[in-house]
């Protein structure tokens, strides 16, 4: 299973996928960039603009030790929770970033993946980083380091696939992307990853039997609520509903 020895795994595909986000963004008409999206409020710009902010984000509080964004709307919103707080920094992040031409944003997109990989390839993959919520920690408590890095590139990869639909493609489901998000994936549900010797195989975790690649990479970036992931998986029947809750689509 992913950990600290193996999380070279998920960080030699974050400058490939990258590298393929740029690439495809680099060709976008002015209609594609304003295309809606599976998040209601977020246009392909929109979610281009929040994977920016990611990147800008972790490497402000995490590299340079600064105030997270979350923590500086405390004071405004003292009766929120951290995930209203959290909505309302990516929210007012995209809204700012709508002055960003479509050039601009790519350019800034690969600058930021060049740095972000840079700097989880400096540090100690076992080392006391932020808490990962998404691997059980809870506000406070450190995780390791692996845990960021397995977490970014999930959000990555799932973002990236949500543009990717936006435009009519499928998601982003080659190998070399697929199987480090299946490992991340299955990491944090505490399930061992079955990666296929074959293109043709299917792909499993644990239980839980997720199917052909591309329905894999559908699953596993959200292309789904919740009831279509149930009908998708087949396993244990508690399994598979706790599965479709935490991998659907809000």
């Amino acid at each position: 299973m992913l950990g600290a020895s193996s999380i070279s795994l998920v960080l030699d595909a974050y400058m490939p996928e990258r590298t393929a986000l740029v690439d495809l963004l680099e060709g976008l008409t002015d209609d594609e960039w304003q295309a809606s999206t599976e998040c209601p409020a977020y246009t392909v710009h929109g979610v281009a603009a929040h994977i920016l902010g990611d990147d800008l984000s972790l490497l402000s509080r995490q590299r340079d030790g600064a105030v997270d964004g979350v923590s500086l709307l405390a004071p405004e919103l003292p009766d929120a929770d951290f995930r209203v707080r959290l909505d309302t920094f990516n929210d007012r992040w995209v809204a700012t970033a709508r002055f960003l031409s479509g050039r601009t944003l790519t350019e800034l997109l690969h600058v930021a993946g060049i740095w972000t990989e840079q700097y989880y390839r400096s540090v100690d993959p076992e080392g006391p980083g932020e808490p990962v919520g998404l691997f059980g920690a809870q506000r406070g408590e450190p995780s390791p380091f692996w845990q960021a890095i397995a977490r970014e590139y999930l959000e990555r990869w799932i973002h990236h696939s949500q543009i990717r639909r936006a435009l009519g493609r499928s998601s982003l489901a080659e190998r070399r992307f697929l199987s480090p998000g299946v490992e991340v994936a299955a990491a944090m549900a505490g399930l061992e990853p079955g990666i296929p010797a074959s293109p043709e195989g299917t792909w499993t975790m644990g239980p839980l039997t997720l199917g052909s690649a591309q329905q894999t990479a559908d699953v596993l970036t959200r292309a789904h609520p919740a009831d279509v992931v149930r009908r998708l998986v087949e396993g244990p029947a508690d399994v598979v509903s706790l599965f479709a809750d935490a991998a659907g689509r809000p």
